[in-house]
């Protein structure tokens, strides 16, 4: 019985790490710099600007790094979604076009 608690315990302890190790990796690329403001800010704009639905933010565990996506809803059957990658080191690297594009007020 004790072992089993322990179990579950131990259990529910690496899922809250790695729940917080996610949430944080979202936290930073919302609030990395972009054209003058936050990537979440110029998303928002975006939203906005071409009222799109908005499908919000998904953290994913990607073979040893964290990445990062906001996707949102053009139409029935189109998806714009913008995808970063949090690195070791704590830096930032786009990995869609569109997250590429979208700091060098190139994205659509």
């Amino acid at each position: 019985m004790k072992t089993s608690r322990f179990l579950i315990l131990s259990l529910l302890f690496a899922a809250n790490l790695a729940f917080a190790e996610m949430h944080e990796a979202e936290i930073k690329i919302k609030n990395s710099p972009c054209l003058g403001q936050t990537i979440e800010e110029v998303l928002k704009n975006k939203i906005h600007i071409r009222s799109q639905r908005d499908l919000g933010w998904q953290t994913f565990d990607e073979e040893g790094h964290v990445e990062v996506e906001r996707a949102f809803l053009m139409n029935k059957s189109m998806q714009l979604r913008f995808r970063w990658r949090l690195n070791a080191d704590g830096s930032i690297t786009p990995v869609s076009k569109r997250a590429e594009s979208l700091c060098t007020g190139e994205a659509e």
